[in-house]
């Protein structure tokens, strides 16, 4: 009787130790689930990437004009904790800061024309820039741009990224200068690197085919047939030209030139768009990376002390098993095991208010953002003495532009309306612009 009290004592205490085990699994599981970071630290783009820029002044007949549509937005990430403190309405805001810096940044190469942000590409473009925010949070940053020419040839297509830190944000601050200025001078760069692989030749064309397209879209019954185009690749090339005395090419071009004037004016409402909302811009990503540092700092400590936890709860499990195994139920034991247990709760609830304090601090970085967004909407701009009051999406506003050009050409050539003459949509839109007083 007494072999088979021992027998069942061990196989008892077997049995104790497989729920035990059984136990510190799942607690265990429980434990792995929590050390999941919000944020993850990633590589970051220390090494100062350098602007080519050409030594020698070239010929205005040889210079490319560039158009930078403002960038599309991408997409909020579907993830809740990565969409921590994003908003639709900063994406918006942050499409136009993109085109301005790398127009800003274009600029300097010295390579290129007239460098201009618009919302809306033209068919008269020589050289096209769109691109698209993939990421941007205040930590990294990474876009992907498209840059082609009027012949339809494309000078690259890629993906382009970098990543800061708190230190590089107090140095820019300092200094005075973007923080992922790496990333906009590696897109300039390669601009650069492929304009200087082209002919003399190849830059007249795509001038010459710029200037046809333009014509084409503007008259198309005057002027199809001056270009050809490969459907399939989406290449074109000039068949033939007018002659330069030809009195609608100089109609043509006094409009492009309007076009220009029309987009210079855009352009400035960016820019001052941009020296706007640069200060406050820079203090939102900052902050933001702030926030994101302390959040990676308190899922660190709350896994710590839930590590803590697990093995102080552990440990009562093993000194409970060992007590029971050497003399059955110790007050003692039973004491310490409760004190062990309890001391490990604590240290759980500890954790469980410290990821309450990051959840506190998220929602603090949405506000920020939605605030943010409200503050840069630009509303007016101004051309040629005029105020003209700018409605609806940014190509809807680019349209309402178009008008204005549209009623100057028709007003001058007193012909039919051509494309340009936007027709508004209502009453209140059908005279954008309201006349200067001095004429009067």
């Amino acid at each position: 009787m007494e072999r088979i009290q021992k027998i069942q004592k061990v196989f008892a205490l077997r049995i104790r130790a497989v729920l035990f085990c059984c136990m510190s699994l799942l607690l265990f599981g429980v434990f792995l689930s929590g050390c999941s970071t919000t944020y993850r630290k990633v590589k970051v783009d220390s090494c100062k990437v350098g602007l080519t820029c050409v030594q020698t002044e070239i010929p205005e007949s040889e210079l490319l004009n560039v158009r930078i549509k403002v960038f599309d937005p991408g997409e909020i990430p579907t993830n809740k904790d990565k969409a921590r403190g994003l908003s639709e309405e900063i994406r918006e805001a942050e499409s136009k800061h993109i085109a301005v810096q790398l127009k800003n940044t274009l600029q300097q190469t010295g390579i290129f024309g007239a460098v201009r942000v618009g919302p809306a590409e033209s068919p008269g473009d020589e050289v096209l820039v769109t691109g698209c925010i993939l990421k941007s949070n205040g930590e990294e940053l990474e876009l992907e741009v498209d840059v082609c020419d009027a012949t339809g040839k494309q000078w690259l297509e890629e993906k382009y990224k970098g990543a800061v830190n708190m230190e590089m944000y107090e140095e820019s601050l300092k200094k005075q200068f973007e923080v992922f200025q790496n990333v906009y001078n590696r897109i300039a760069n390669e601009m650069v690197a492929y304009r200087q692989t082209m002919t003399s030749e190849q830059v007249q064309e795509i001038r010459r085919v710029a200037e046809m397209r333009f014509a084409e879209d503007l008259a198309p019954s005057a002027f199809t047939g001056y270009l050809q185009k490969d459907e399939k690749k989406g290449k074109y090339k000039v068949d033939r030209l007018p002659s330069e005395d030809d009195e609608m090419l100089a109609r043509v071009r006094s409009v492009r030139e309007r076009d220009y004037m029309l987009t210079d004016t855009i352009d400035g409402y960016y820019e001052g768009l941009h020296r706007k909302m640069i200060e406050v811009y820079t203090n939102w990503r900052k902050t933001r990376l702030a926030e994101m540092n302390m959040i990676r700092e308190v899922d660190a400590k709350r896994n710590k002390e839930m590590l803590k936890g697990f093995g102080i709860i552990l440990a009562g499990a093993v000194v409970g098993a060992v007590g029971a195994k050497h003399g059955g139920y110790n007050p003692a034991v039973g004491s310490t095991v409760g004190a062990m247990a309890g001391a490990g709760v604590a240290l759980m609830i500890q954790a469980d208010k410290i990821s309450e304090e990051a959840e506190i601090n998220k929602a603090a970085l949405e506000e920020l953002g939605t605030s943010f967004g409200a503050e840069v909407e630009p509303t007016v701009v101004e051309v040629e003495g005029k105020t003209v009051q700018l409605t609806g999406s940014a190509e809807a506003k680019y349209e309402q532009w178009r008008a204005v050009l549209g009623s100057i050409y028709e007003a001058e050539t007193e012909g039919e309306p051509l494309p340009y003459a936007y027709s508004p949509p209502d009453e209140e839109a059908e005279a954008p612009v309201e006349p200067d007083q001095n004429e009067q």
